[in-house]
């Protein structure tokens, strides 16, 4: 069965971690089972909440732990996320499935968004 859950510590993201310049960074695992598939990493701010890199080969996987990162936000009472995806392709795909667009790499309103979803809306 396919959950995703923060992790208590960043070990084995060392690399990823490195290269952001916050203290409260945090990481989502997407697991099958005993197996990782995905992973999310983000950290929370003065500005809210900033997503800097996230892995699966599954699209669905990736739209998840995206959901699943804003959502926490969300609960936390932090309504912003800004996407620092440095990676060009990662880029497309959050494009692609609807997080982010040409003209932004921000959700200024995370409940709105949420509320919004037509994906969302569907599996009600």
């Amino acid at each position: 069965m396919l959950e995703i859950h923060e992790r208590q510590d960043t070990i084995g993201y060392e690399n990823i971690v490195a290269t952001i310049l916050s203290e409260n960074i945090h990481i989502v695992e997407s697991k099958n089972g005993e197996s990782t598939n995905g992973y999310g990493v983000y950290s929370v701010g003065e500005n809210g909440l900033s997503i800097h890199d996230y892995e699966s080969g599954e699209w669905d996987i990736i739209d998840g732990i995206i959901r699943t990162i804003l959502f926490k936000g969300m609960l936390g009472g932090i309504n912003r996320c800004e996407f620092q995806v440095r990676d060009v392709e990662k880029q497309q795909k959050l494009t692609k499935l609807g997080f982010i667009n040409e003209e932004s790499k921000t959700i200024e309103d995370i409940n709105d968004f949420m509320s919004n979803c037509k994906k969302c809306k569907h599996s009600k």
